[in-house]
């Protein structure tokens, strides 16, 4: 969706935006360490495995283009802004270092934009209208759909600064054709969001309370919601849309050529060598369930420690 691939931005930019990411993912990591036990490593691997999952199912909308679920207020809602950061940190690293979706020198752009202010804005906004409308489950789900939304056209916002500051596109076009497109991006993102959410509230509500005091997840529920997410990410490596998505489509009006990455990739555009790209999302399922395992029973480990 904004995944930037390699070649778009500058030097500037992807250093500036590099160290904004790394800065911002610092902190979160030290806040992550105090809310987290090793007990939520569990889940928190299941909730990377979803978003990586979700992202690779794209639906088809007008003008020839194709979206998927960011995911942003989404996994916030779930886990909270910190580690919600370092949930989708992890999905665009091996998203990257693995498929080739977003450039290797991007990763830092699209960092700030897809995991920093997706969930950082977006959760933000959450708990601003939430504080506005009061508690229940019906207004949690507006509350969500309107984040995403306006988080979803932040996001877009951000990526066409990015494209204009480089030089690659006037800020004018770049705010009206990427930025603008985001609108579109935004309401399915809000729709998917509340539907999403609305149905853990009903059927698994303790997966949207996730927290050092909140009652732990199990263990087998955690992997069952990873089995099901296998299941889904080898569905949709068949099923998605092969229409370009807004950025794509954007460059593509705008007479952006695509860019070679920096560096080849094992699995690039979803494929294996092997079984093609059921084998492939399978393996991602697999990484950055382990990713997310890992990285929490470090934090939780650290904390002990300290």
């Amino acid at each position: 969706m904004a995944h930037i691939p390699d070649g778009f931005l500058s030097g500037t930019v992807m250093v500036g935006t590099a160290i904004a990411s790394g800065a911002a993912l610092a902190v979160a990591a030290r806040r992550s360490r105090r809310d987290l036990a090793e007990r939520e490593a569990p889940i928190l691997g299941a909730v990377t495995a979803f978003v990586f999952a979700s992202q690779m199912l794209n639906f088809p909308i007008g003008a020839g283009t194709s979206v998927h679920l960011l995911g942003g207020v989404l996994v916030g809602a779930i886990v909270g802004p910190w580690s919600g950061m370092l949930v989708l940190f992890a999905v665009l690293l091996v998203q990257a270092l693995l498929f080739q979706d977003g450039g290797i020198a991007s990763l830092g752009a699209n960092t700030l934009n897809l995991s920093i202010i997706s969930v950082g804005a977006g959760v933000l906004l959450y708990r601003w209208f939430l504080a506005l409308v009061g508690v229940g489950d019906r207004r949690r789900v507006g509350a969500a759909a309107v984040a995403a939304f306006l988080s979803t056209v932040l996001v877009g916002g951000a990526v066409a600064v990015e494209l204009a500051a480089s030089g690659t596109i006037p800020i004018k076009p770049a705010l009206v054709v990427v930025g603008g497109g985001h609108i579109l991006v935004g309401v399915v993102e809000a729709v998917l969001t509340g539907a999403i959410l609305a149905t853990l509230l009903r059927v698994r509500p303790e997966l949207v309370t996730v927290s050092a005091g909140a009652r732990p997840v199990s263990r087998p529920l955690a992997l069952g919601v990873a089995g099901v997410t296998a299941l889904l990410a080898m569905a949709a490596g068949y099923v998605a849309s092969t229409r370009p998505d807004v950025l794509e489509a954007a460059a593509s009006r705008l007479g952006l050529a695509q860019q070679e990455s920096v560096g080849a990739t094992p699995f690039g555009d979803y494929g294996a060598p092997a079984s093609g790209a059921w084998a492939a999302a399978l393996i991602g399922v697999v990484v950055v369930f382990g990713l997310g395992w890992v990285v929490v029973r470090l934090l939780a480990r650290g904390r002990l420690r300290a």
